[in-house]
C-alpha cells in the first residue's frame, strides 16, 4: 500500500510538472540594446518581419544605427535578433513568451511627441523556437 501511495505520488509529481512545462512561459532577451535615432529616414532600414537571422544585415543595421560602436559578435546558429521600434523618440520595451516552439514578441513605448524613433535590438535563443510573431524562423 505505501509503495503505491509513493508511486502514485511520483506520477501526480512528473504530470504536474509537465503540465508546468507545457505553460507559456516568459523569455527575456540575452542582450538589449535600446536608443533614440532623431533621423527618422533610418527608421527603413528595420528588417520588415523584425527579425535577423544573419551577421550581415546585423552589421549592416548597427553600423547605420549605432555608428560609434562597435559591432557586437553574435553566433546567428544560436541565437536570432529581434527588432522592435517604437513612433517618436521613445524608448521601446520588449518581452517574450514562448508556448510550443512559438515566440510572441511583446513590445511598448514611452509616450513622447518629437522627430525620430526609437529601436530595440534583442537577442535572443533560438532553441525551441519554431516561429516568431507567426512567422518561421529560418533554420541556421
Amino acid at each position: 500500500m505505501l509503495i503505491r501511495l509513493g508511486v502514485l505520488t511520483l506520477v501526480a509529481l512528473v504530470v504536474s510538472g509537465s503540465v508546468a512545462l507545457a505553460k507559456p512561459g516568459k523569455v527575456p532577451p540575452n542582450r538589449n540594446w535600446v536608443a533614440v535615432i532623431r533621423d527618422g529616414k533610418l527608421k527603413n532600414m528595420a528588417p520588415k518581419d523584425g527579425l535577423i537571422t544573419d551577421s550581415k544585415t546585423f552589421e549592416k543595421l548597427w553600423k547605420a544605427w549605432r555608428p560609434d560602436e562597435k559591432v557586437p559578435a553574435i553566433d546567428f546558429k544560436k541565437e536570432f535578433v529581434a527588432v522592435t521600434l517604437a513612433s517618436g523618440p521613445n524608448r521601446p520595451g520588449i518581452g517574450a513568451t514562448v508556448d510550443e516552439g512559438k515566440m510572441k514578441i511583446l513590445a511598448n513605448q514611452t509616450l513622447i511627441a518629437g522627430e525620430g524613433f526609437g529601436y530595440s535590438l534583442a537577442t535572443f535563443n533560438r532553441k525551441g523556437i519554431k516561429t516568431v510573431n507567426g512567422k518561421k524562423l529560418p533554420d541556421k
